[in-house]
Parts: structure tokens; sequence; C-alpha cells
């Protein structure tokens, strides 16, 4: 029998049958609180990248600097060589489809409306800048100089996304010489 001992005297339940001591009770307990403070400490930070936030506009502002640098104001068979046509007429304010029938253009929409070309709400602010040097850059048609320069000055307050694209600008659309290093940037906020 399971209470019998080989003298025949049964054992009373007691002090030496104890399941869990308060040692163990400590060790079990520590156990638990770390872990579900390595839980709380570390799922948030597993979501963050599906939080919308200042990861946003970093994403926007890359895509965006992409966008103009490769494809909208270049010029034909050509990436970061923008057009000397398609980038004035995006600064000048000329309408797209008369820069697409003109020039071959493949921006939908001018400088006056960034938000309309990029795809991004109204609710961000951009700024679309090319210098030269650290100037802003101009392009002289034969007349009046137009600065490759759109959308409002980003705010001092607040954080701002910049994204860079080194490119060459057709200074004279009649060579292939005439070729500047420029830098595109595109700030989101």
């Amino acid at each position: 029998m399971s209470g019998e001992r080989s003298g025949g005297r049964r054992r009373p339940l007691g002090a030496d049958d104890r399941a869990q001591t308060v040692l163990d009770f400590i060790v079990g307990m520590s156990v638990f609180l770390v872990a579900v403070g390595f839980t709380f400490a570390f799922v948030p930070s597993l979501l963050e990248p599906y939080a919308v936030g200042e990861g946003a506009t970093v994403i926007v502002a890359e895509r965006g600097a992409a966008r103009l640098a490769e494809s909208s104001l270049v010029g034909a068979g050509s990436t970061a060589t923008l057009s000397h046509a398609c980038t004035l007429a995006f600064f000048d304010g000329t309408d797209p489809a008369t820069a697409a029938n003109e020039s071959g253009c493949d921006w939908t929409a001018n400088a006056d409306d960034l938000h309309a070309e990029l795809g991004v709400d109204d609710f961000r602010g951009l700024n679309l800048t090319v210098t030269r040097n650290g100037t802003v850059a101009e392009l002289d048609p034969g007349g009046d100089a137009v600065e490759m320069r759109a959308g409002p000055a980003p705010p001092r307050g607040e954080s701002v996304a910049a994204a860079s694209r080194i490119v060459t600008v057709d200074v004279d659309p009649r060579d292939d010489v005439g070729r500047e290093t420029h830098r595109l940037t595109l700030r989101v906020w």
C-alpha cells in the first residue's frame, strides 16, 4: 500500500511532502514576470513597421525623389539626366498636356501641384529643390530664368524627411556636351 513503510506505520502527510517551497514560488514568479516584461517591451517594436508615423515620411520622400529623377523629369531613354524642356516646363507651370505634346514629357501635374504629381495626400508638406553647389539652380530658356524650386519651405519645428538624387541637367538641349550635375532634393513633413 502506498501509505505504508516497512515498519507498518502510516506516515502522516505533512512537512516532508510539500510540493512547493517559498523559494520555488519566488523563482517561478520571477521567471513569469521577466517573460511578461519581455513581451511588453518587444512586441510593440515588432508591430512598429506597420504603424503610421515618422517612417512613412521617409518612404514618401524616397519614392517621390525616385519618381521625379527616374521618370517624370527625364529625357527619353535616360535615367538621372533631366530633360531641359521637361524640367523647364515642369517648374514654369506649363500645362501637362501641352508639355507632353511639345516635348514628350511624362509628368501628370506641374510643380504648382506637386502633391498630384507624386500621389501624396494634401495633409503632407512637400518641398522640391534642385541645387547646384548649394544654391537653387535656374534654367534660362532665353529670357526669364526659372528657379527649380516648388512648394513651401519646411517648418523649423517639425520633423522633416529628405531624399536626394544626384542628377544631370541638359543645360543646352541642342548638344549633349552641356550637362551639369545637380542635386534634386525632396523634403516631406
